[in-house]
């Protein structure tokens, strides 16, 4: 009997260790595969959200491109593309543009956005040098007023290359927002780290779930399990661990970022998790020892056992529900297909994709809405796959109104349960693919413009080599891209004389950064050579080493001919030039060698007097004698100029002379001048008088806007304040009527004289029209901050009397509306139109009276202009 009881007891407690050991087994596959489809999912999430960024970081870049067609320009539109751009983003709470130097230009975002230099971070570094691909960065460590972050960016580039890079900040709290919104149980966590286990962002759900905060700036180390499981398998799987935080051993499903430097990590609190196991083993534990001591209860305690069990399949069935629900709500149309192509399971998000309700597709064939496969190739495809295979395509998907859409598939193959199932994450890239085909077709215009350009663009290597050409200089060397790009050098293309003349250059280039206007005559392999003028800069890495030109070479084949003909014609006509029309001078360096009678008559000196004399007899100051060394050097390159010049007459007038000059011979030089000081005087007569009133001498409406324009500016930037006045004569119909029209604009004079005389350099007074002038009144403060006390010292002048031509004395009295700016953000018209309705409100009044517009916030300003 003891024997018998010892025998059922050593039975039991085998049983009961195997029952233990597979519940045990059942909830670890279980707690693994719940976080391995979660984690799946989360880095499904965030790579689509990481890859919508860097497709709108493209869009900035293309868009950034059309608008550098119309610089220089208003770059308030820069800030405002940004702005529009950065709302697209999702997470984004910065955008910013840097130069090519990497110094921050223009932003949109708040205290986020960062400022000065941003060419010392790797990931700048690695847009600006990998300008095809982007760059992430971070994570940024929090500041006061902004979380911690990820950053994106990618390089802005033209055809002579990188021009600045597209910075893209994306909070860290977004993606706490994101993984809260993952339907888990108390004590699960979501994180993300980079590449190497830094963590950007950290949720835990449930009741004493951690603040949606940034990552600490002491972060704990990474878990020795994590870096041991991704040492045996560096993309996916789980470990087991227990977190330095909050002292929770979590089973952690890991999975990288697809595309991306990330790792997404997904856990369950063993601690909850596991409850109900062990539950269950201390009941199996106690109905054993119940059966060892009371045999006869064995089938009572088997059938408690039993329906244990039971609720473990619930509570199993219930897990996989919300599994399902989980990936009813995931953003990509995950599905699942089994071994003959059919749809057993799919997420809420991929029925809407394809405009099915779910039940509908639910055991239909892949092939009723794959637009690229049937069904003989699909099961073709299903024979030949292996369990862990993984697969990315893309394919077009059918919708429920018969539209193609276009999807990007991740395929992974498993055996369940000895069947075999596809689990697929559709994406939905018809928008995406709009907006590559719209990147490619901006690009193959800017190509276009680069090939046809009627100019040689190119550049060189620090050899001197051609690494890059466009079409118009390939037809000028006359040979194919093939056997001119990185195999030979622009040297090969010249003769001996220029040959040297453009190695010298060249060390100029690198040792300097820059060429301008280098003539040379390039000799293709067949047709007359062809003179160019080449133009170039250097680029540099960023430790300064030369690395490539940015070239441009201009036909001048036919400004070369008409020089060397007209050369010709001036030896052939040297008979006919001393004459005395057009003065003329040869100089032998800075010396007169030869002049002609004109020149004497026009600078007034008697025959023979300038003879041998230096030229800058008759500059106006040393600045002319260094202008002419420098056209002089200029000529000595081979080089014809033109130029004018101030001057000096023999009376000491200044004349403005049309100068224009050739080489003759080393050190000799001619020259012809050409009398323009009538026109000189005469232009600026003109500009005087379209920007000045005739009568008065004041400035106009036009000049005024402009300089009205300018000290808005001006105050706005500094933080003063300014006063548009806008003034009309009380009674100055009556004068014009009883003196007539000559008192009339005696009248005007005057007052227009007193009102200059009134104010200080930094003001401005205007006639706008009739008895109307209008005063901008500057760097306004202390007593003197409302205007008023100005305006009424202006006004006291105003009343003095005015004598007239036949002796008598009139006086006028003046009504004034001020405006005071800035007035939110009203501009000059506005400012002069609030000024003007002022005034009409103190005319009415009565005559001498003041009416003063106070500023206004932004708002009620646009609101009181009707805007």
């Amino acid at each position: 009997m003891l024997a018998a009881a010892a025998l059922a007891g050593l039975l039991l407690i085998g049983l009961v260790a195997q029952v233990l050991s597979a519940s045990r087994e059942a909830y670890d596959r279980r707690a693994r595969a719940t976080v391995t489809a979660v984690v799946t999912i989360a880095q499904r999430v965030v790579g689509e959200q990481l890859a919508r960024v860097d497709a709108s970081l493209q869009a900035t870049e293309a868009e950034l491109a059309l608008l550098r067609r119309t610089w220089p320009g208003d770059e308030g539109a820069v800030t405002a593309m940004l702005d529009r751009q950065r709302r697209t983003m999702p997470g984004v709470d910065a955008l910013l543009l840097t130069d090519a130097s990497g110094q921050v230009r223009w932003t949109s975002g708040g205290r986020a956005a960062p400022t000065g230099s941003i060419a010392g971070e790797a990931w700048y570094r690695a847009a600006h040098d990998r300008p095809a691909a982007a760059a992430l960065g971070g994570p940024l460590p929090p500041t006061d007023g902004s979380p911690g972050a990820l950053v994106l960016a990618r390089a802005a580039q033209d055809i002579h290359g990188v021009t600045g890079v597209l910075v893209a900040r994306l909070a860290a709290t977004h993606f706490e927002r994101v993984f809260a919104g993952f339907d888990m149980d108390a004590q699960a966590a979501i994180s993300l780290r980079t590449g190497d286990l830094h963590l950007v962002a950290r949720h835990t759900h449930g009741a004493d779930a951690e603040p949606a905060v940034a990552p600490p700036r002491d972060e704990p180390a990474p878990a020795p399990p994590l870096r041991a499981a991704l040492a045996a398998d560096p993309r996916a799987g789980v470990f087991v661990a227990r977190h330095p935080v909050d002292g929770i051993e979590r089973t952690t499903a890991y999975r990288r970022v697809e595309g991306w430097p990330l790792l997404m990590m997904a856990g369950v609190g063993n601690e909850r998790f596991f409850a109900p196991w062990r539950d269950q083993a201390w009941q199996t534990v106690g109905l054993a020892v119940g059966a060892w001591l009371l045999f006869v209860a064995a089938l009572a305690a088997a059938y408690r056992a039993w329906v244990r069990e039971a609720q473990r399949s619930r509570e199993l069935a219930d897990q996989t529900r919300h599994t399902q629900a989980l990936l009813r709500v995931a953003a990509d149309g995950i599905h699942i297909v089994d071994g003959q192509g059919r749809l057993v399971a799919l997420s809420d998000s991929f029925a809407a994709m394809l405009g099915e309700a779910p039940q509908a597709l639910l055991g239909r064939h892949v092939s009723s809405w794959d637009m690229n496969q049937d069904e003989s190739r699909i099961a073709a495809w299903l024979a030949q796959v292996q369990p862990g295979d993984r697969q990315r395509v893309e394919v077009q998907h059918r919708h429920a109104d018969g539209h193609a859409i276009d999807v990007e598939l991740q395929l992974s193959v498993a055996d369940i349960g000895g069947e075999r199932l596809v689990f697929a994450s559709a994406r939905d890239i018809t928008e995406r693919k709009r907006l590559q085909a719209e990147i490619d077709a901006s690009s193959q215009r800017i190509r276009d413009l680069y090939d046809q350009a009627p100019c040689g663009y190119h550049s060189l290597d620090a050899e001197g080599r051609l690494v890059e050409a466009n079409a118009t200089l390939l037809d000028w060397l006359g040979r194919p891209a093939a056997e001119v790009i990185g195999r030979a050098r622009l040297a090969d293309f010249l003769d001996a004389a220029d040959r040297e003349r453009f190695e010298q250059a060249f060390a100029r280039l690198r040792a300097d950064g820059r060429i301008d206007g280098l003539e040379l005559s390039l000799q293709p392999r067949t047709g007359p050579p062809r003179e160019v003028s080449l133009s170039t800069s250097a680029v540099r890495d960023a430790d300064g080493r030369f690395l490539r030109s940015r070239s441009v070479a201009l036909d001048i084949s036919a400004q070369v001919r008409a020089w060397r003909e007209a050369q010709r014609l001036m030896h052939e006509q040297a008979a006919m030039l001393d004459n005395d029309l057009v003065p003329m001078i040869k100089l032998c360096e800075d010396r007169l060698l030869w002049k002609n009678r004109a020149l004497d008559r026009l600078f007034g000196y008697a025959p023979g007097e300038l003879d041998g004399q230096p030229l800058r007899r008759l500059h106006l100051d040393d600045a002319g004698d260094e202008r002419i060394r420098r056209v002089a050097a200029q000529l000595r390159g081979g080089q014809h100029h033109r130029t004018l010049l101030p001057m000096r007459h023999a009376d000491g007038r200044t004349l403005w002379i049309d100068l224009s000059g050739v080489l003759l011979a080393p050190g000799l030089t001619f020259w012809m001048m050409v009398d323009v000081t009538p026109m000189k005087e005469a232009q600026a007569r003109i500009e005087h008088l379209a920007f000045h009133d005739v009568l008065t001498g004041l400035p106009n409406r036009l000049l005024l806007t402009d300089r009205l324009r300018q000290s808005l500016q001006a105050a706005r930037r500094t933080g003063t304040r300014l006063a548009v006045c806008y003034l009309d004569l009380d009674g100055f119909k009556q004068v014009n009527d009883a003196k007539g029209h000559d008192a009339g604009d005696t009248l005007l004079a005057t007052i227009g004289e007193r009102l200059q005389a009134a104010l200080r350099g930094n003001d401005t007074a205007a006639r706008v029209g009739g008895d109307e002038f209008v005063l901008v009144l500057t760097l306004l403060e202390g007593a003197d901050a409302s205007a008023q006390p100005v305006v009424q010292r202006i006004a006291a002048r105003i009343r003095q009397p005015v004598r007239l031509a036949d002796g008598s004395e009139v006086a006028v009295d003046t009504s004034v509306g001020v405006c005071l700016a800035p007035h939110g953000d009203a501009g000059p018209a506005q400012l002069i139109t609030l000024a003007d309705q002022a005034l009409l409100r103190a005319k009415r009044r009565g005559k001498g009276q003041v009416e003063v517009v106070a500023p206004l916030p932004a708002e009620a300003a646009a609101a009181g202009t009707g805007r």
